[in-house]
């Protein structure tokens, strides 16, 4: 049934390709989709970006229906949503074969503000839930992006574009229900004036979540996980002459797949909060640019943690508050040459760190962490070149100096040449690196996890060979990469001391096909092969899978309707060296999304079936004592929306 529903969705959508020719460009899916900011911070045509580059636009968003950040990652080539599979509380993001706890070598970026807490370097806790609906555009960069953007930014940088005071008039209001006890909410307001703009937009969102049965938790037992979630946000955008200001508040409270012993959880309940704002004033000439930005970041963490099935409940709380100031100055009046130079000072201060075990406050003699502080200098220098008409050179490097850890320099170099018309061919080389995280320096107390302030940072060099073929109807992106990770941050079986040591070598092959038939008629096929070894264990890496297949078409219905279906095929995942159990199998899964009405005009509907076919899927565990981890049960959502 898959290959019958794969081959006659792309027939349809090739057939249906030569009416391109009577077609308006406007509104055409790829005028939006093939243009790219954050590879190099300055827009560029995504074939000639110096960059493994994905858009998703605000019209893909709304065809498929996505209500959250987690959903529109899943239809991005080589990234994979699961359970970390070393301790199951939550999503975690897998890229390119490169699965950890807290996606913590992925770098999530709203509106150009790094939202990774420096607790634990982590931005799925808190944000992989984030809401769609005022998103314009999500740009992912799957390679190192540390040259522009410093830590974090090894496998992927992923960037969110939301709606501003300045493309945004009128208002829109949304609500939400669907299985498990969903409950969403969606209010947008924005005015012009002459002395300004103001936009403000309100989400709220429930849900008794993933009640997942487990047949066997790290003490063999069995029971339902209690993966329930709360979250509200609201964020304001204001702009005046050349000032603008965005500013958001987004709160979360969640329980957990398993406890942190991965046992059968009955009581956890983590509080999570991130307010930010960022203050820009910019100018804009002929041959120069420049931009003064000032940004506030405010984390706390605030869980309550049941360990061991109940027998210890602990309440490690946290807080990061990081202010920026950065300027950056772009120069393009020198010899086909455009120079960028972007100039940060941060300064990150964690504070009011508590413990409480079982009621009792051992903040003074068992504290889980330190108050500490953390200040960094980073400048980086780009230039891109054009040597040729058909030859672009991109060359950049990010230097960085750390009071708590050491020194860092991040270059890249990139070649892009327009060898035809339709085809560009890129040569790309990138050097990243991950700051080690206040847990991975400071942990104390804790049978599990012990910092220490000597880790150095871990590092990656990526290599990627890439074409792009174009045509007015169909794309074709390919692109082989070879990552080698060294210095790694971990932990020894039987040690609980944060080292460096080991490493890890991914390579894989990623290809995307994209047809635009005419307008509402879309779709694309993307096939992934990926695979590494470690250092720290024999034979392959365990628990991802080596293949991924995603099919995803768009159609126009009759009185302005439109229905989305998307088919994932993920092969079979490999267990650990050592780990007797059978490999987890192949496996797929099945979306659909249907909407009547226009969303951004009036009132419109959408029904979304998330597994439609209701197919197992599991996510795997580590342990070889437990039992795997039910994933993606069948799912149902049901949209209002009202824009005037």
């Amino acid at each position: 049934m898959i290959h019958r529903f794969a081959g006659a969705l792309i027939c349809c959508l090739l057939a249906a390709a030569p009416l391109q020719a009577a077609e308006s460009a406007v509104n055409m899916l790829f005028d939006e989709q093939d243009t790219i900011m954050s590879a190099t911070e300055s827009k560029r045509e995504l074939g000639q970006a110096p960059a493994v580059v994905t858009v998703i636009t605000e019209k893909q968003i709304r065809d498929m229906g996505a209500r959250t950040l987690i959903e529109v990652l899943e239809s991005v080539p080589g990234m994979e949503i699961s359970y970390p599979t070393d301790m199951a509380t939550g999503h975690t993001l897998t890229v390119r074969g490169l699965k950890t706890t807290e996606a913590e070598k992925t770098l999530l970026l709203i509106n150009g503000h790094r939202v990774n807490n420096p607790y634990s370097g982590s931005w799925t806790f808190l944000f992989d839930e984030f809401p769609m609906d005022d998103v314009r555009r999500i740009e992912i960069i799957r390679g190192p992006g540390s040259a522009l953007y410093g830590s974090n930014a090894m496998a992927a940088v992923i960037h969110i574009i939301t709606r501003n005071a300045d493309d945004f008039t009128g208002s829109d209001m949304a609500a939400t229900a669907g299985n498990r006890g969903y409950i969403g909410e969606h209010l947008t307001t924005g005015v012009k004036s002459d002395n300004g703009n103001l936009m403000v937009s309100l989400n709220g969102a429930k849900t008794d979540g993933d009640r997942q049965f487990i047949a066997r938790d790290a003490a063999g037992r069995s029971g339902f996980g209690n993966f329930w979630r709360r979250q509200q946000q609201g964020f304001l955008s204001a702009s005046t002459g050349d000032w603008s200001l965005f500013a958001m508040h987004i709160s979360k409270k969640r329980g957990t797949v398993l406890d942190g012993t991965n046992q059968i959880d009955t009581m956890s309940n983590v509080k999570l909060r991130q307010s930010i704002a960022t203050l820009t004033w910019q100018q804009q000439h002929d041959i120069w640019d420049l931009s003064l930005r000032s940004d506030v970041d405010l984390f706390s963490l605030d869980p309550l943690w049941q360990l061991f099935g109940g027998a210890r409940l602990v309440q490690p709380s946290v807080k990061n508050l990081t202010l920026t100031e950065s300027g950056q100055l772009r120069y393009r009046g020198w010899q086909d040459q455009e120079w960028t130079f972007d100039l940060s000072l941060e300064h990150i201060r964690q504070y009011d760190v508590r413990n409480i075990v079982n009621g009792q406050d051992l903040t003074a003699t068992q504290n889980h962490n330190r108050n500490t502080t953390r200040n960094t200098i980073a400048l980086a220098i780009q230039d891109e070149w054009m040597p040729l008409d058909t030859l672009t050179a991109t060359a950049g490097v990010r230097l960085e100096h750390y009071s708590d850890v050491d020194n860092h320099a991040s270059p890249r170099l990139a070649l892009v040449w327009n060898a035809t018309d339709t085809l560009n061919l890129k040569l790309m080389y990138g050097h990243a690196f991950r700051a080690p995280n206040f847990i991975e320096l400071y942990s104390a107390n804790n049978p599990a996890i012990l910092g220490n302030p000597l880790v150095d940072p871990e590092t990656v060099d990526t290599y990627e060979i890439g074409a792009a073929l174009q045509h007015e109807s169909w794309h074709l992106d390919g692109n082989l990469y070879y990552s080698h990770y060294k210095n790694l941050i971990t932990r020894l079986a039987g040690n609980p001391q944060t080292v460096n040591i080991g490493s890890e070598t991914l390579k894989g092959f990623e290809t995307e096909l994209r047809v635009d038939a005419r307008k509402g008629l879309y779709g694309s096929l993307s096939y992934t092969w990926q695979t590494g070894r470690s250092s720290l264990s024999s034979g392959k890496l365990p628990n991802v899978p080596t293949q991924i297949i995603k099919l995803s078409g768009d159609a126009p219905l009759p009185m302005d309707a439109h229905i989305h279906a998307d088919l994932h095929w993920i092969s079979a995942q490999q267990r650990a060296a050592g780990d007797t159990r059978p490999p987890l199998p192949a496996t797929w899964l099945a979306d659909l999304a249907i909407r009547a009405g226009n969303p951004s005009d009036g009132l419109s509907m959408s029904f979304v079936v998330n597994n439609i076919f209701n197919h197992t899927v599991y996510s795997p565990v580590a342990n070889p004592t437990q039992s795997d981890i039910p994933f993606h049960d069948r799912d149902w959502f049901l949209n209002l929306a009202w824009a005037f």
